[in-house]
């Protein structure tokens, strides 16, 4: 009921403002983000999903779809949403969805893998299991459609298979190894193994019709590894093949000899030639010219005549209809298929059906059901949906462009063309002057809007903004300073988290985009399989860098290359010794990162308060202000309202606060405080409880020209924050999902108020004791469902119940019950 008032009270204000004549496109921009009742969703960006067909449940994070070879079933291997995160594979029947079978891996794999592929004879499948370092083989009937295990094939420690290829002879398996960064040759009778070395995180593998030559696609590149392979013979090819950025699915058409390679940050597909191993054609997947990435094409399929490629393009939740054949314009997208949320897998079957699977589904909605950790609310699904005819085709291509604001071709949205929206300092178009001359960009860690500001109130005591105090955890006593600030300037009450977690959410929050590497990494690491960290500069390579330039997949790479300056206090850093720096000093893998970093700011230590970070800060900022040098950008990271346990929660939150506080107090008391914007978010929302939906969270915007004292309940998000920060200096967006965001401009008037800031000291004490058994170093190391549930005993007491809400999926026809088991071990961050 509170989501079904909410959408009333907002389509209320919508039609209010929109009879005033402040813009005809608001009522689009208040959307409540997740599940609608109507079987679509909202993205947290903003963008809407409709999927066609029938929808059915598919496990978490469905990875791909293969269909067996009578075309009568397709198998998803994904997680089991069980309290464990297995990972599983589902048999599910092609006519309609329904669950045949579903298989749990046992022993300790939790990390979904793409890679599954059938015998040529049928009677077999291989299952790539990534952090179990192995190819499970699979007896397949026929008859029933089931599978029965027969085998395990140990792989190299560490291998971290993604990609299975199966030889024509079926005596052979070829196996990407992602971490090993080799190709492995698996003999299936002995178990006996060779390798070969490949190039960066090795994703596809594909062979020749002959079976003698196999093609590696290198997802941290913008190459293929081309190796002649007999058996357990592996002979590297001289020279790789450029494709290309971040190239993961690769698919052959044996017909016409022809390779098929999507290359996820270039939003295109390679076409190669097998006979001369030659690139013949580039197929563009922008959905405009000169888009920016974000298509993020991931798995492919062939009509059975070869004749039309269907292309998933996880960024914009749809299939791409494209010409292959040899009649016509070879590659001209036909049109596109509105999908669930992220595609990751398509089929075609005999019958003339696609079969769709999508990793994200439709979002997750509240996440204040009992022991309901966010992630474990993403229900993957699996599309049916009938061959379109050509009108059909159009009018889902109309869908698909409506709902992601291609039309626009990347416009600055909010400015309505007869009305102009509000009287606002945000610039209409890049490269237009605006008063701020200094961005402060503030990164901090893992609350939802409830969490914080569901208590928040207007200075006459009645609610402010849209909240829920009964999950209010850290209110008004432990954080002083958000509640002022969000009092004073503006409460942003329908802001929202694109990443569920710190893997993908950082990478949203910098770069404006999470890429294949990165959406697989979060659902295996956070599953517990052991997978590498990517999104904060942890590792030496550009695989995640979600953009097709990777240095320019970054905020403060857009800043160095616009001749703008920057500072970095508390990003993507690395101890100094990984970057050539004396012990003690830190540092960042990116050149230009490094350069411009404050090597003597903490590490990512909960153990270090963040009023010493605020220290370190302040003591260059008083530099600047003496040598009347402060740069246009400054990244911060505050990052101890992740907390520790609930021994200490209040008091990490409350030493967060006060370093928030003292930020804007010493900035709203310097020289430089009549023309800089303060911009503050969490990563991401992760773990914590919200009344209207999962990635709800909470934001802040700082400056003379947002002192206003409002509540502005558009639909922003971390990306709405990026596209605002870039007009503001005159940058252009990243990639389509800050293009096509509307920037706050709602938030800031045209007439600044320059009264200054006080901080306030929280009641809560800023102790830095830590005490608790989990005790980790970093965030997100520990088991994030338990620590919510700790923090939620701790504060509220043990007899008050977690507060329970329904989370209807498909227009309520059914509430999925979920487990209330507590997840095991410990992730990564």
């Amino acid at each position: 009921m509170k989501n079904k008032r909410l959408r009333n009270k907002l389509a209320i204000a919508a039609l209010a403002i929109f009879v005033m004549g402040t813009g005809t496109a608001y009522a689009t921009y208040n959307k409540v983000v997740g599940p609608q009742t109507d079987g679509t969703a909202y993205t947290p960006n903003g963008w809407r999903v409709t999927p066609v067909g029938v929808q059915k449940p598919a496990g978490f994070f469905p990875a791909n779809a293969v269909l067996s070879p009578d075309g009568k079933a397709v198998l998803v291997p994904d997680i089991i949403k069980n309290g464990n995160d297995k990972q599983a594979v589902q048999v599910l029947d092609a006519k309609d969805g329904g669950l045949i079978q579903e298989v749990e891996l046992s022993g300790t794999g939790k990390g979904v893998a793409p890679g599954l592929a059938f015998s040529h004879d049928g009677s077999r499948v291989y299952l790539a299991t990534a952090n179990m370092n192995s190819v499970l083989v699979f007896g397949w009937n026929s008859v029933t459609s089931k599978l029965t295990l027969q085998k395990t094939l140990t792989l190299p420690s560490g291998t971290y298979p993604q990609g299975v290829a199966v030889a024509p002879d079926d005596k052979t398996l070829y196996v990407s190894g992602s971490y090993k960064k080799t190709l492995v040759a698996v003999d299936i009778a002995s178990g006996s193994t060779a390798t070969a070395p490949t190039g960066e995180y090795p994703y596809g593998v594909a062979l020749s019709a002959d079976g003698h030559t196999a093609y590696v696609s290198n997802q941290g590149e913008n190459t293929l590894s081309v190796f002649f392979v007999d058996g357990l013979t592996l002979t590297p090819k001289s020279s790789k093949l450029t494709v290309g950025t971040h190239p993961n699915s690769v698919l052959l058409d044996a017909k016409r000899n022809l390779l098929y390679v999507a290359n996820g940050d270039s939003d295109s597909v390679s076409v190669i030639d097998t006979v001369s191993k030659v690139v013949v054609n580039t197929i563009s997947m922008a959905p405009y010219p000169g888009a920016p990435s974000g298509s993020s094409p991931t798995n492919m399929t062939l009509s059975p005549d070869s004749g039309t490629l269907y292309v998933t393009n996880s960024g914009n939740n749809d299939v791409a209809v494209v010409n292959v054949s040899d009649q016509g314009e070879f590659g001209r997208i036909k049109g596109l298929i509105p999908t669930g949320w992220y595609p990751t897998g398509v089929q075609v079957t005999p019958d003339g059906k696609l079969l769709v699977a999508s990793a994200r589904g439709l979002g997750t909605g509240p996440n204040n059901i009992n022991h309901t950790y966010m992630l474990r609310l993403l229900q993957g699904y699996l599309s049916i949906i009938p061959m379109p005819s050509e009108s059909q085709l159009t009018t889902y291509t109309r869908m698909v462009r409506e709902n992601n604001g291609f039309d626009e071709h990347g416009k600055v949205t909010g400015f309505d063309k007869h009305f102009r929206g509000p009287s606002t300092i945000i610039p209409r178009s890049p490269g237009e002057s605006s008063p701020i001359k200094h961005i402060i960009y503030i990164v901090k860690e893992n609350r939802t809007y409830d969490e914080v500001f569901g208590d928040l109130k207007n200075a006459d005591g009645t609610p402010r903004g849209n909240g829920d105090p009964s999950m209010t955890l850290f209110g008004q006593d432990i954080t002083p300073n958000q509640h002022k600030l969000a009092q004073q300037f503006v409460t942003l009450d329908n802001f929202y988290s694109v990443g569920e977690v710190s893997q993908n959410g950082w990478a949203w929050s910098t770069g404006a985009n999470s890429n294949l590497f990165n959406q697989l990494g979060t659902s295996q690491a956070y599953g517990g399989s052991g997978a590498v960290y990517d999104s904060e500069g942890q590792i030496n390579s550009q695989v995640s860098w979600g953009n097709a330039d990777p240095n320019r997949a970054y905020l403060w790479n857009a800043v160095a290359a616009a001749g703008l300056t920057f500072r970095n206090y508390g990003m993507h850093l690395v101890g100094g010794p990984s970057v050539g720096l004396p012990s003690g000093k830190v540092g960042a893998f990116e050149p230009v990162l490094n350069a411009n970093t404050d090597h003597d700011y903490p590490m990512t230590d909960l153990n270090v308060p963040d009023v010493k970070r605020f220290d370190e800060w302040n003591r260059e900022f008083q530099q600047n202000i003496a040598n009347d040098s402060l740069p246009t950008f400054q990244f911060i990271r505050l990052l101890r309202d992740h907390t520790n346990g609930a021994a200490t929660a209040k008091q990490l939150v409350a030493d967060n606060d006060l370093a928030l506080g003292k930020v804007v107090d010493t900035v709203s008391h310097s020289k430089y405080w009549n023309d800089t914007a303060i911009f503050v978010l969490e990563d991401d929302a992760q773990a914590g409880f919200d009344h209207v939906d999962a990635h709800r969270t909470i934001a802040q915007v700082i400056s003379p020209y947002t002192q206003r004292g409002i509540v502005d309940s558009h639909l922003y998000s971390q990306l709405s924050m990026l596209r605002t920060m870039e007009l503001l200096v005159g940058l252009g967006p990243l990639t389509q999902f800050d293009a096509a965001a509307m920037p706050m401009i709602y938030s800031f008037g045209d007439k600044p108020n320059f009264n200054t800031y006080t901080a306030l000291t929280p009641v809560v004490t800023t102790s830095l004791a830590m005490e608790n058994d989990m005790n980790p170093i970093e965030p997100d190391m520990v088991d994030q469902q338990k620590l919510s549930e700790e923090l939620w005993r701790a504060i509220k007491g043990p007899d008050i119940p977690m507060a329970a809400s329904k989370n209807h999926i498909f227009g309520g026809e059914n509430e999925e019950e979920e487990n209330t088991g507590s997840k095991k071990g410990k992730l990564l961050w």
